[in-house]
């Protein structure tokens, strides 16, 4: 039998093995809390519900934080996600960057999700029970998965009255960012939107706007000549119905490359969710 030392040699080694992403479906059952503090007839703490219906766990620590070693230092748990499985219908959607609640894994099998919203904690002497398979098998997969962990824990919660005003906007770039128009190839030409407001967000009086378009790269582009870029955003930017205190700067759309930006003026603006645009996993071009 392997003495302490030894075992615990063993969990560190094999925690080396395991990244953000990686998945295992050999972890039987959970127990989720539904009434931490009401006591029941029975004089119980709390409830809670088995959970049989998942497909596995992903881990969703940062990579950094799975290896280091659970007895050199204090990080001796790793936060997990349910693996659960949709039907076609909301796989589609997922894959339009339509549900953030649910993040793809390129090395999970068919129709398998992870769902972000039950998030929990286990410790890395479980984790390394489990077989772990590879759910980012490639560098940009780890990014994507990075990113839409970061979208759905770290996005900027707009103003309600805000939201409401860029909606046309927003079903107009989600509709058409497929298509073959000019419009649908100068979305594709723009690798983000964020939102400037001239003042701040809780003046009452007066919030002016610019929505700033951020280029891809020359080569990236399915449209070369900006200024028709330029001529499509702003058809479409004319068309957003503004409520107060919010109003459009003038001009209200400026179109730069991040060459172009400064660091000060890119951390200043507030990236705007646009599911087709910044996050959808795959697009089909219609005519």
């Amino acid at each position: 039998m392997l003495d302490e030392a030894a075992e615990e040699t063993s969990v560190a080694d094999r925690l080396a093995e395991w990244q953000q992403g990686d998945f295992t479906t050999d972890c039987d059952e959970f127990l989720f809390c539904t009434s931490p503090f009401d006591d029941d007839e029975d004089g119980n703490v709390f409830s809670a519900d088995v959970e049989t219906e998942h497909k596995g766990i992903c881990v969703i620590s940062q990579t950094c934080d799975i290896v280091r070693d659970p007895v050199e230092t204090t990080v001796s748990y790793v936060t997990v996600c349910p693996l659960v499985e949709l039907n076609a219908a909301h796989l589609s959607a997922v894959e339009k960057g339509e549900v953030p609640r649910f993040g793809m894994l390129a090395g999970a099998p068919e129709s398998i999700v992870v769902d972000f919203t039950r998030a929990m904690s286990v410790k890395k002497d479980l984790l390394v029970e489990w077989s772990r398979q590879r759910g980012c098998p490639e560098e940009l997969d780890l990014q994507c998965f990075a990113r839409a962990l970061e979208r759905f824990y770290g996005r900027f919660g707009f103003p309600d009255k805000f939201n409401a005003c860029m909606d046309t906007f927003r079903i107009a770039v989600n509709k058409r960012y497929g298509k073959g128009s000019d419009f649908g190839k100068s979305l594709r030409s723009i690798s983000e939107f964020r939102i400037f407001p001239h003042t701040s967000w809780e003046n009452t009086e007066r919030v002016p706007i610019t929505l700033l378009a951020i280029l891809k790269d020359p080569e990236n582009r399915e449209v070369k000549d900006v200024e028709v870029i330029r001529k499509e955003l702003n058809e479409q930017a004319d068309k957003i119905t503004w409520s107060e205190p919010f109003s459009p700067f003038d001009p209200v759309l400026r179109i730069a490359t991040l060459h172009e930006l400064s660091a000060a003026e890119y951390l200043n603006t507030y990236p705007l969710e646009l599911n087709a645009l910044s996050f959808a996993k795959r697009y089909h071009k219609e005519d």
